[in-house]
């Protein structure tokens, strides 16, 4: 359980949306210690703040509080050193302007647009910005169900009680992805889950893979790769037949687009068990979808680590239910994820190179180049995010945000080899002369790159490391004395 210092400051009633945050936070692993403020601004209680020095500070300027004043500009706030998360505002139109609210600047509605606007601009320029969708969850919801007047009349209550929840939802994961809790895999079934129809019963002549929802949903996956998220299929399927269905039909994929494939007959958690050890994951990490609701509940009894929605019987429906479902929360999404695909592509002819030699030979085949940049402002996000994702070779547990390490020391590790640039996989945070955070991606796993590391690192000054354990790191717990490194 992950404990939290949050503040909340709102200029509406905050107590319902306190109350469905800490209720909910032990679902996303969290714990939280929260403080309120209501109509008023970080910046008038900076000394309070300071004190409580808050892992995340939640900023609720909302709409309907701008019938009367405007919000306070954002960038002061910004400029403290806490990671914001903001939400920006449900659209409004007060029909004072009719037809012309959209473009008549004096109009709740365009001010309203405006401050979206400048929020997401803001998301550039601060790096401890990360914004919440209120006004898309209104839409999702409908203004009469997420708001009602009477209890903004009566107590400044914004939300009713179940848009509340939801928006509480919503926060929790990004708090939780902030601190190390992100789906980073999206394993399908193919039978009509992937495409209609069952290969085995009716043979490839008669799946239909333009029936209603299946294009959508795959174009769904296809943006979901284009981000970062790893394919991968597990089906009971003869796997002759999966082959040729992909050659044959024009699907948007092929099965070089999923970075494993189980297809076969063995039960479904052995399959992802399996997704899982290939792609050197967590099982958490995993979501699983499956039109069979017998699959969903075995895969939930035997493995609960995995996220199984319980996908809607009608494909149609299924892509609304998934977008509601808010699977892949992610703080940013930068330049190393929209390459990842690519990277454990490479990855896989690595470890196909490595079936036939010693790993002593493997290694020296590889030609790996370790790449060493200083902690900046360019590379921030990227570290920030791998502090956020590794939890097996983190070396204290330690999360960052990319505002924090703007202002930190230490290097930033990437990795070239015969096959390709891997990207960035590992980060290391120094405390004058002891190294504070070290996290490496899973993805360089048994190639002795935390050797390459340690030696960049001891040419520059003498270090000393520090291990503390957490449920997942066990694999660190020898590394600094394997290697001569002293404790502090």
């Amino acid at each position: 359980m992950k404990n939290l210092r949050v503040a909340l400051f709102s200029d509406s009633a905050p107590q319902l949306l306190a109350r469905a945050l800490e209720t909910q936070a032990q679902t996303f692993g969290l714990s939280l210690q929260l403080q309120t403020y209501a109509f008023t601004s970080p910046l008038a209680v900076q000394t309070e703040l300071h004190t409580f020095a808050p892992n995340a500070v939640i900023l609720w300027h909302c709409s309907e509080a701008m019938t009367e004043v405007e919000p306070e500009p954002l960038e002061p706030l910004l400029a403290l050193p806490y990671t914001f998360l903001v939400y920006n505002k449900v659209t409004l139109d007060d029909g004072a302007f009719g037809s012309c609210a959209l473009t008549w600047e004096g109009s709740l509605r365009h001010r309203i647009l405006r401050y979206n606007e400048n929020l997401t601009r803001l998301t550039a320029q601060f790096k401890n910005l990360c914004v919440i969708d209120l006004d898309a969850l209104q839409s999702r919801m409908g203004r009469q169900v997420t708001f009602d007047p009477r209890l903004w009349e009566m107590a400044s209550v914004a939300l009713t009680p179940n848009a509340t929840q939801a928006l509480a939802t919503k926060t929790l994961s990004l708090l939780a992805a902030l601190n190390g809790r992100l789906q980073k895999v999206l394993v399908t079934d193919l039978d009509n889950t992937f495409w209609g129809g069952i290969i085995g019963e009716s043979g490839s002549d008669r799946v239909d893979s333009d029936a209603p929802g299946f294009r959508a949903y795959r174009a769904w996956l296809r943006k979901l790769s284009s981000r970062g998220i790893l394919l991968a299929i597990a089906s009971h399927n003869d796997r002759n037949a999966v082959e040729a269905q992909f050659k044959t039909e024009d699907l948007g994929f092929t099965l070089d687009d999923f970075q494993a494939c189980e297809i076969n007959w063995d039960p479904k958690p052995l399959m992802l068990q399996r997704i899982a050890d290939t792609l050197h994951v967590n099982l958490d990490t995993l979501v699983f979808l499956d039109d069979r609701p017998e699959q969903r509940a075995v895969v939930r009894e035997a493995l609960p680590q995995v996220t199984v929605p319980e996908l809607p019987d009608d494909p149609a429906c299924r892509l609304d239910f998934l977008a509601q479902a808010n699977l892949f929360e992610t703080p940013r999404i930068t330049a190393d994820d929209q390459h990842r695909a690519d990277t454990f592509r490479a990855s896989k002819a690595r470890e196909e190179a490595a079936q036939t030699l010693t790993r002593e030979a493997y290694l020296e085949t590889l030609q790996q180049e370790l790449i060493a940049e200083p902690l900046s402002a360019a590379n921030c996000e990227r570290a920030a995010q791998l502090t956020q994702r590794c939890n097996r070779f983190n070396m204290r547990g330690t999360r960052h945000t990319a505002a924090e390490l703007e202002k930190r020391s230490g290097w930033v590790y990437r990795l070239k080899d015969r096959f390709g640039d891997m990207g960035v996989i590992s980060v290391v945070v120094l405390d004058g002369n002891i190294i504070e955070t070290w996290v490496m991606s899973c993805r360089v796993f048994n190639r002795d790159v935390e050797t390459l590391i340690l030696e960049h690192l001891k040419q520059h000054a003498p270090i000393r490391g520090e291990y503390r354990a957490t449920e997942r790191n066990q694999c660190c717990q020898t590394i600094y004395a394997d290697h001569g490194v002293p404790l502090p």
